[in-house]
């Protein structure tokens, strides 16, 4: 059994805009990993994800379907939105795949420790070179685990918590029900 979240598109987009945002220039890439690890890191400390978004261990490291499918525009994950007009966010091909907002981020949707676990990886990650996050996020024990394909969130778990196992469970028992 494995913990599966039912992914809150609207929180994933939210992520986005707030990344977009507070690094204006942001890369696609960038984006991807601050969001996988600001997850990995809402996880650890407060027991969830931020958007429950699945994770596969792609070729370019860990890869959030639903961040990476809206700034692709993906029709899935529009309709998941429930079609509330353009996206706010769109990707500058020209100028090094930026990722760019066009609006502030909804802070109704985001919750204080969501913007804690983000700030927390735009302050590790988004000054980090393709290649450092490429190295990095292969070595990532839940990406490595993955053998790639779909990552599992008790693996995003840190290796060295004495509760591991106890956490684990607890995602596995709660994440049909949880309120993200």
């Amino acid at each position: 059994m494995t913990a599966n979240f039912r992914v809150r598109t609207d929180k994933a987009l939210e992520v986005i805009v707030w990344l977009a945002n507070k690094r204006p220039h942001i890369d696609v890439y960038h984006v991807v990993k601050c969001a996988f690890y600001a997850d990995k890191y809402h996880l650890n400390k407060y027991g969830r994800p931020i958007a429950g978004d699945k994770y596969e261990a792609d070729t370019y490291g860990p890869l959030g379907k639903a961040v990476y499918g809206l700034m692709k525009g993906d029709p899935f994950e529009i309709l998941a939105l429930g079609g509330n007009g353009p996206l706010p966010i769109s990707v500058d091909e020209a100028s090094g795949w930026q990722v760019v907002a066009s609006r502030e981020v909804n802070s109704n949707r985001l919750s204080e420790s969501d913007i804690e676990a983000l700030e927390w990886a735009v302050e590790h990650y988004a000054d980090k070179t393709f290649d450092e996050l490429f190295k990095e996020s292969h070595a990532d024990p839940a990406y490595i685990a993955a053998e790639g394909g779909t990552m599992r969130y008790e693996d995003f778990l840190a290796g060295d918590d004495p509760l591991r196992s106890e956490k684990a469970q607890d995602l596995q028992e709660r994440a049909v029900s949880a309120l993200l």
